[in-house]
């Protein structure tokens, strides 16, 4: 249905589609009963004027499409409609002044919008194009403005739009199109002010110190301290819902102050996010948790009582590598010490040891700032690189949610288990009354101490073999080895006592027995007047290291071989290390020999002089050396010549009384 010029037309398809035979039409045709306003041709219909159609007909069509004028009104409108894409784009980039930007449903209504202005002046400047060619007078603006407003509820069921549906507002909105362009579609409502009671700088700036007080003050509280300012500045009072807003709009700026730094680092500020270590030992990171399982222990109190208690727990100190959050070291104490972090390298290393044969050391170590100072030197032995997480940020470390790991997956099993942290949700935590009950069964400190490490070995035995072969992807320039020695210097035992050396080398008593050990290297002996600290490995005696006092000489000791004393009881190995013996001690006499040829090669020159007297000590006759010596170096001319003259000297001070040579008392 549509228009043709200022007649009502339908179309030859929808007139033989149940209104009318084919054969009627042409008969209507034929009889000229109906009047044919438009010849059909490609691409373009055969058009009939309803008005001229039978009446049963007419009353037919007319039945069928009850809407037929105001379809048939908005149907030039609705074919010349195509959408607008740089409307599309500018409503999509548009930014309000708020940082906002507009929602997919107000850039879709405001697109349509502008397609409609489209297709309207499209349809003005074709109607004047073709009635100036005609000598036709100009588009009477008032009735096409009329059917363009009838037209737009038809044309909202396909562009659903929000242009006004009086013809003369339509007409208003039309111009402003033209003159504003796209921008005069969006709602003044987005930006509007003017009833907005915070509408400066000022009253801003009071609400954000309020909202971001570190009392953390509720919306009440502080729309009655901003109406007392205003009240004071002659300000328009606020209440509650307004503060809501606010704080809903201000929560980036106000957000550390009344929650705190740590808490704006975490929930506000850019997160980094990481992949794991591809191979182990590239990169460790440990840190301390007290274990969620109780035990108990009995004290004394000052009155000679006897207390037991039932919350106590141990802290665990892991040395965690992240690549698959295998436990490469772990320590077990009452609480977190820098003495609990070395024991938990040091069985990082020896675990390092059994599990590959050498002990290793890590690429890169991650701690937190406890103790940083004092643990520096021994994090930068055990590994290559040290970078401290930044204080009070737990998600940088991995090993936080590995603590929650373990305690869901193994703590959770045991009677004794505490539960989750006090801010978990109480419907998750362990039945109280229960624990309460069961308190007098609770482990001692052994017993919670042999749970632990229960749970630290199953959890070792359970990725131990993903471990291995993951080692497979490490470089071997990213295998750095961590020596005896070093191992020794840092986690070794130490006696208490200072021991020097003697004949058979140093014997300190370890683990209450004494033990014989020495060194191969010939400097040792160099310095037998030196008083040792021996440091030793419980676990393996065979080697200790000998460090001097000042700490500036350090010499590796093996223990001593002990060689049977008749041939029959001789083993295999005890020939070799003798020979080892013997061709150290023919190599420290060579030392020997070299060194005092040496002496004496320098020395012979300065030794070998003609005066005999400068060389020996020998004495005349008389016990005299240095009166010969000297008379040999003086000529005896001059000898000769030393007259001896003989002064008196009287018995008191000149000018002193007389009297004075018996009174003794002024000498």
């Amino acid at each position: 249905m549509e228009y043709y010029g200022n007649t009502l037309c339908i179309s030859h398809t929808e007139l033989i589609a149940g209104i009318m035979t084919e054969d009627t039409v042409k008969n209507l045709r034929r009889r000229k009963q109906i009047k044919q306003v438009q010849r059909a041709c490609y691409g373009t219909p055969a058009l009939f004027a309803v008005e001229s159609l039978p009446l049963k007909y007419r009353t037919e069509v007319y039945r069928r499409y009850p809407d037929l004028q105001e379809k048939a009104d908005s149907k030039p409108f609705m074919d010349t409609i195509t959408p607008d894409g740089q409307a599309m784009q500018f409503y999509a980039d548009y930014v309000l002044a708020d940082g906002r930007h507009l929602t997919t449903e107000k850039q879709a209504e405001y697109s349509n919008n502008c397609a409609i202005m489209n297709a309207f002046r499209q349809c003005i400047e074709t109607s004047n194009s073709h009635r100036l060619r005609q000598s036709k007078p100009r588009l009477n603006k008032t009735e096409f403005w009329r059917k363009a407003a009838a037209a737009l509820p038809r044309l909202a069921d396909r562009f659903p739009h929000s242009l006004p549906e009086s013809g003369r507002r339509l007409q208003r909105k039309f111009n402003e199109y033209l003159h504003e362009g796209y921008v005069c579609f969006i709602s003044k409502k987005f930006q509007n002010i003017n009833a907005a009671k915070v509408d400066d700088d000022v009253k801003e700036s009071v609400l954000v110190q309020l909202i971001g007080h570190h009392n953390n003050l509720d919306n009440v509280a502080i729309a009655n301290l901003y109406n007392a300012v205003a009240k004071q500045q002659g300000w328009k009072a606020i209440t509650p819902s307004t503060v809501a807003k606010w704080r809903e709009k201000l929560d980036l700026v106000t957000s550390a102050g009344r929650l705190g730094s740590t808490n704006f680092r975490n929930t506000k500020s850019m997160q980094v996010k990481r992949t794991r270590p591809t191979a182990p030992f590239l990169m460790w990171t440990l840190d301390g948790w007290d274990v969620e399982l109780l035990y108990q222990t009995t004290k004394t109190d000052s009155k000679g009582r006897n207390v037991t208690t039932y919350c106590n727990r141990l802290t665990l100190e892991v040395v965690l590598d992240p690549c698959i959050n295998y436990p490469i070291g772990y320590a077990i104490g009452t609480h977190e010490t820098p003495e609990l972090i070395a024991e938990a390298l040091r069985n990082a290393a020896k675990h390092s040891e059994e599990l590959f044969g050498v002990m290793l050391r890590a690429n890169q170590i991650q701690c937190d700032h406890y103790g940083i100072k004092s643990m520096t030197p021994l994090y930068n032995v055990m590994g290559d690189k040290l970078t401290p997480a930044r204080v009070k940020n737990a998600k940088a470390k991995v090993v936080e949610p590995y603590f929650g790991y373990l305690n869901k997956t193994y703590c959770k099993l045991f009677n004794n288990w505490s539960g989750f942290g006090i801010t978990t949700d109480p419907s998750k935590q362990p039945n109280s009354e229960a624990l309460n009950m069961l308190r007098h069964s609770f482990p001692d400190e052994a017993g919670v101490r042999a749970q632990i490490d229960r749970i630290m070995q199953m959890e070792r035995q359970r990725k131990v073999e993903q471990f291995r072969k993951l080692m497979e992807n490490l470089p071997a320039e990213r295998r750095l080895p961590l020596s005896r020695e070093q191992y020794l210097l840092n986690f070794g035992a130490e006696t208490g006592h200072k021991n020097a050396i003697e004949g058979s080398g140093l014997r300190p008593t370890l683990l209450g027995m004494k033990r014989d050990y020495d060194c191969f290297d010939v400097r040792f002996r160099q310095y037998a007047g030196k008083r040792w600290t021996v440091k030793y490995d419980p676990d393996n005696l065979h080697e200790v290291l000998a460090v001097s006092e000042d700490g500036t000489l350090r010499f590796m000791l093996t223990e001593k071989y002990v060689q049977p004393m008749a041939l029959a009881d001789r083993k295999e190995g005890d020939a070799a290390a003798l020979q080892q013996v013997q061709d150290f001690n023919r190599h420290l006499e060579q030392h020997v020999t070299e060194r005092l040829a040496l002496a004496y090669e320098k020395a012979q020159p300065v030794i070998a002089q003609d005066n005999i007297l400068n060389r020996l000590l020998i004495c005349d006759s008389r016990g005299q050396h240095k009166l010969p010596k000297a008379q040999k170096r003086l000529k005896a001319i001059d000898v000769e010549a030393v007259e001896v003259k003989t002064v008196e000297v009287p018995l008191i001070p000149q000018g002193a009384p007389a009297s004075d040579k018996d009174d003794y008392s002024i000498f």
